[in-house]
C-alpha cells in the first residue's frame, strides 16, 4: 500500500498500489468496510500480474469526499464547540492557555468519544495531555527546555505530544452527530482552531533548528500537504 507515490517512485517495491488518501489511512476513511474490502481487494490483485515492479493507481478516493469536493446534497460540517466569547488567552503570549481553553470546550465531545468508542488514541507520550501542551509551550520558548521524558529522544516525545495533542481534537471533533470527512476536520483543526495556529509556529520553529529530524519534519509530518497552504 503506498500513501505517497514518490516513495514508491523511488524505492520501486515489486508490488504497490497507490491510493490517494490521508497518511495513516491507508485503506480510506473510517467505518466503511465494504469500500475497505474494496481497497485491499485491488492491492491483493496485483499479486495475479505476472511480472513487476507495478505501481496502480486506486481509481477512487475516500467515502466523504477528502479531496473537498463540493456537494450540493451536502450541508456540511460544522466545529463541535463555539471558540468564541468569553475570555481568550493571547496565543503569542500565553499558547498553553489558548489551547488548554479549547480543549476545556472539547473536554465532553471528547468524553463521549471515548464512551462510543471504548478506545482511544490519545496517550502515545507516555504522559497526561496538559502535559504535552506544557512541553510544546515550554519548546516554543527555548527548543532545548528539557523534555519530560528522557528515556526516548527529545524529537521522538516531541512528535509524540503533538499526536496526542491531535488525536484529543480529532476524537472530540468526529463525536459530533453528522458525517465529517477527513478534510473537514484536517481543515478546521489546522485553520481554525488556536492549536492548528501553535502547530504552524511550532512548524516554523522546526524548520530553523540545527537538529536534523526535528528539521525534517518541518516539511509534511507536522503540518499534512493538504494543510501546506497555511505555512504561507
Amino acid at each position: 500500500m503506498s500513501l505517497v507515490r514518490e516513495h514508491s517512485e523511488k524505492i520501486k517495491p515489486p508490488r504497490a498500489l497507490w491510493c490517494g488518501f490521508e497518511l495513516g489511512r491507508p485503506f480510506g476513511a473510517p467505518n466503511e468496510p465494504d469500500f475497505q474490502r474494496r481497497v485491499l481487494a485491488e492491492a491483493l490483485a496485483l499479486l495475479e500480474r505476472p511480472e513487476g515492479p507495478i505501481l496502480d493507481d486506486f481509481p477512487d478516493g475516500p467515502p466523504g469526499g477528502f479531496t473537498g469536493a463540493d456537494d450540493e446534497d451536502n450541508e456540511g460540517w460544522t466545529c463541535p464547540v463555539n471558540f468564541g466569547g468569553g475570555e481568550e488567552p493571547d496565543l503569542e503570549k500565553d499558547p498553553a492557555g489558548a489551547v488548554r481553553r479549547e480543549m476545556a470546550l472539547l473536554r465532553s465531545w471528547y468524553g463521549l468519544a471515548l464512551e462510543n468508542n471504548g478506545k482511544t488514541m490519545v496517550g502515545v507520550s507516555g504522559i497526561g495531555i496538559e502535559q504535552c501542551v506544557d512541553y510544546l509551550s515550554a519548546f516554543a520558548l527555548d527548543p532545548d527546555a528539557p523534555p519530560f521524558r528522557t528515556d526516548i529522544p527529545r524529537y521522538n516525545f516531541f512528535k509524540l505530544c503533538v499526536d496526542d495533542i491531535k488525536a484529543y481534537y480529532f476524537e472530540a471533533a468526529t463525536a459530533r452527530p453528522g458525517p465529517a470527512t477527513d478534510k473537514e476536520v484536517a481543515d478546521w483543526y489546522y485553520g481554525q482552531s488556536a492549536m492548528g495556529e501553535f502547530l504552524l509556529k511550532l512548524n516554523d520553529i522546526c524548520s530553523r533548528l540545527d537538529d536534523p529530524v526535528l528539521r525534517k519534519m518541518s516539511d509534511r509530518r507536522l503540518i499534512p500537504v493538504h494543510q501546506h497552504h497555511l505555512k504561507s
